[in-house]
């Protein structure tokens, strides 16, 4: 999937037509810094976080701020018995040259590559500037981690609790539709796509190739439930407007800000067509999402 290009701390344009010398690690891939503040170096055992995009030349492929995560990996220990003899990336080495805020530009020959990443195919060239955000000790990762899984976890007991909630709203919302009581509530697209926001969000609003996460209950017209987050207690994330998921949801979740909550109604022309969703979705099927849009990267 091709993204669109990220702003870093420091813009890579600022970078063209910069005289750097260029740097070799250890295992001979060739590098440049471009800012380096002098701050305090990872130590082998330590977790870097930082931010990348993948390009060749100026056109960004890969961007880790459009995916919106962080990337981060452990520099490795000086001796590590569960990993012998392993060989470290080329990121893994220039890396551990950096402090915090400091960005570099690795240069990578494709054909070097034991497979050519999508996009580079007939690159001779893959270009990686990476920034480095932030360093935790292995202790603070380790004490990190914990806590955000508990809180996971506390968030997914909230959600599951929710379940019966949500099952009883759209039960309701399915009567209604079909008797027509729901008709003065319902707007529709020039597409099709029928929908009623129940609750305003607050938030930011959705655009297309932003990650977003909802929480969502789906039913036939008859009100036969197929799929839900509700029950597992875990939203779907996927990058809005870029065909991950059916055409109504594209738009339907484009209506919302973080915080909103919807009924979409979707026609089979915006959703599985006239092939379905076996055996969960029949063919030429009307769709009724009941959707919260939790978060919006």
């Amino acid at each position: 999937m091709k993204l669109t290009l990220f702003v870093f701390a420091l813009a890579v344009l600022a970078f063209v037509g910069c005289k750097k010398e260029n740097k070799v690690t250890p295992s001979g891939y060739e590098y440049v810094i471009h800012t380096n503040k002098g701050g305090t170096k990872p130590k082998p055992g330590d977790y870097v976080y930082f931010h990348a995009q993948a390009r060749k030349q100026d056109s960004v492929v890969f961007a880790s701020r459009a995916q919106g995560q962080e990337p981060y990996l452990q520099i490795p220990k000086e001796t590590d018995p569960q990993q012998p003899g392993r060989m470290p990336s080329p990121v893994e080495e220039v890396l551990n040259t950096l402090g915090v805020g400091d960005s570099a530009t690795v240069y990578i020959k494709v054909d070097t590559m034991q497979q050519k990443p999508p996009g580079f195919e007939n690159e001779k060239v893959l270009y990686y500037d990476i920034v480095l955000t932030s360093i935790k000790s292995e202790e603070q990762f380790m004490k990190d981690a914990n806590a955000e899984q508990e809180k996971q976890n506390a968030e997914r007991e909230k959600v599951l609790a929710r379940a019966p909630e949500v099952t009883a709203l759209v039960a309701q919302a399915v009567k209604d539709y079909n008797s027509g009581a729901a008709a003065g509530k319902i707007k529709t697209t020039a597409s099709g796509l029928k929908y009623t926001i129940l609750q305003e969000g607050t938030g930011k609003p959705a655009a297309a190739n932003q990650l977003v996460q909802v929480h969502y209950y789906g039913v036939l017209k008859d009100g036969k439930m197929f799929d839900g987050s509700f029950e597992r207690g875990m939203p779907i994330s996927f990058p809005l407007g870029t065909g991950r998921v059916i055409p109504g949801w594209d738009e339907g979740i484009a209506l919302l800000k973080e915080g909103g909550k919807a009924l979409l109604y979707i026609p089979a022309e915006l959703g599985y067509g006239a092939t379905g969703s076996p055996p969960a979705i029949p063919a030429n099927s009307e769709l009724i999402f009941y959707v919260e849009l939790e978060k919006v990267n």
